[in-house]
């Protein structure tokens, strides 16, 4: 797969210095109108549009021209190299087949020059920009298809709209927030000891899963710990959450964490360069089912100790997915089929991260739709993964309380669409649904300090403390039984804010459709 790709952008790269492109034209009924690059280009750089692009802008809403400017200047850190690993990914193609919509020419030549133009885009300096891209182009004209610019536009003025407006409107949806409980103290670690136990096991998909257990030294047959299960997501391991997993054992709660099968940062990167097997379609929707090995290993290996009839789950985005399945939801195979209709709308480009990928094959259902464990009584989801598989129907299965995490930049979960909406299904006492103020997807992650600030967000450390302190509270009151735990959350339509700037949080414990749609009309359950 990646030679193919290999050998497509050499071809191109040949052709790049002859033809390369320099105008785009769009079909208006029966005339065409073509833009100078250049022209663009200067637009983006905030002057004022040339007389050519300024006659075509006029075609666009003041939002939608201020939404296109803002397009062509986001920059994603991405040099030729990543953009060409991700490329040769199943996600990666899915979303160049997005992509291609926007150009009208036959699929396939527009998916390869598509192709092309973002891995040499790319590699002019080090970032991904849409005019490097269009300037890359390997024909000198780019015939653009105006209903799925439209389409595409529309897209990008609702993010950004939510980007600048979610968080306040959120936040005024019931008046002025309360203060709330203090996180930083919540984080605090406590005084108990504990073993650091790595093992592995053999689980139905994999003959060997990697796994450790946090054992506090105060667990014994006759006061058992209670378990938490951390779940790691897509491309990550087990270490991006084991730090929270440290706070919790230091206060008696035995802690398992393991690596997935199928999407650890191991799998991933060998399936990336050609030295292991791709996974499966769909394989990750069988990931409750390995977690719930994971209970019963730590049952047959340390039962006398830990009690794994009493279990909390923690879960990071496709992680947020297995303990929301868990925890009860049941999985919607219609409502994703539905869901995924739109990627097949030649007029609607969809480029939800979240959503092209759970419709990466929606016709290879599994067989199982329920993976409710009832060992486990908590369950967080942070930034999870969960809409168009679980409809507001699946969501109102849950049968434990269960904490909502939403970063108000992740644009690999989109808030509205993967949080906020779902939430508005639960009906669970006790769940909790925490809003934060410029978190991204990777806010709560340990050991990606190494990535730029525009995808790790602000102040990681503090993202980590807010973490630390949310788990610790939410477990207390639901999983060990504290009464005393201060609530997250205030009951009925209030709110509390918690955490510092830059990364407030909003904790409310219901949220409605209705009051949603007022936070941003026109939305819709399936995004």
């Amino acid at each position: 797969m990646k030679r193919s790709f290999l050998a497509v952008i050499g071809l191109f790269a040949l052709a790049a210095p002859a033809l390369c492109a320099e105008r785009i034209s769009f079909q208006l009924g029966e005339f065409e109108r073509s833009l100078s690059i250049s022209e663009l280009a200067v637009f983006a750089a905030g002057d004022p549009p040339a007389p050519e692009l300024r006659e075509a802008l006029r075609l666009l809403k003041p939002s939608e021209q201020k939404a296109l400017r803002g397009a062509l200047n986001q920059s994603a850190p991405v040099n030729a190299v990543m953009a060409s690993d991700y490329l040769g990914t199943a996600l990666g193609q899915r979303t160049i087949q997005q992509l291609a919509k926007l150009i009208n020419q036959p699929s396939k030549v527009a998916e390869n020059a598509l192709t092309s133009a973002l891995i040499l885009g790319a590699s002019t300096s080090g970032s991904l920009r849409i005019i490097p891209v269009l300037e890359a182009y390997p024909l000198p004209n780019l015939p653009i298809k105006v209903g799925a610019l439209t389409s595409l536009l529309r897209t990008l003025r609702q993010d950004y709209n939510l980007q600048n407006k979610l968080f306040e409107r959120l936040s005024g949806l019931s008046g002025s927030p309360a203060s709330g409980p203090d996180l930083n103290l919540a984080a605090v670690k406590g005084s108990i000891g504990f073993q650091q136990l790595p093992f592995t096991f053999a689980g139905r998909v994999a003959k060997s899963i990697k796994s450790a257990l946090y054992l506090p030294t105060t667990a014994t047959a006759d006061s058992k710990a209670p378990l938490v299960v951390l779940v790691p997501g897509l491309n990550t391991d087990m270490n991006a959450l084991l730090y929270v997993g440290e706070t919790l054992a230091s206060h008696g709660y035995a802690v398992a964490a393991l690596n997935l099968p199928f999407t650890s940062a191991d799998t991933v990167t060998a399936a990336i360069e050609g030295k292991g097997a791709i996974p499966p379609a769909n394989a990750w929707y069988r990931q409750p089912t390995t977690v719930s090995e994971l209970i019963d290993q730590v049952e047959l290996r340390w039962g006398t100790r830990v009690d794994t009839k009493r279990v909390g789950v923690l879960g990071q985005s496709l992680g947020g997915y297995t303990v929301t399945a868990l925890a009860g939801a049941s999985l919607d195979w219609p409502h994703l089929v539905q869901g995924c209709r739109q990627l097949d709308d030649p007029n609607t480009v969809v480029l939800n991260p979240a959503i092209v990928w759970q419709c990466t094959a929606p016709n290879r259902v599994v067989e199982r739709t329920s993976f409710r464990d009832s060992r486990v009584k908590a369950a967080v989801a942070v930034n999870p993964v969960t809409n168009p598989i679980f409809s507001s129907a699946s969501m109102a299965q849950l049968e434990v309380p269960m904490l909502v995490i939403a970063g108000m930049n992740d644009v690999f979960a989109p808030p509205v669409s993967q949080q906020l909406s779902p939430f508005t299904a639960i009906r669970q006492p006790g769940s909790v649904l925490a809003v934060q103020n410029n978190g991204t997807h990777l806010s709560f992650l340990d050991a990606t300090s190494s990535l730029p600030p525009v995808i790790t967000g602000p102040d990681q450390p503090l993202a980590r403390t807010e973490l630390r302190g949310m788990a610790k509270l939410f477990f207390d009151k639901h999983l060990a039984g504290r009464t005393s735990t201060p609530s997250l959350a205030p009951s009925g339509n209030g709110s509390f804010s918690v955490g510092s700037d830059p990364l407030t949080l909003l904790l409310r414990s219901v949220l409605t459709m209705e009051q949603l749609e007022q936070v941003e009309p026109g939305l819709k359950e399936v995004p």
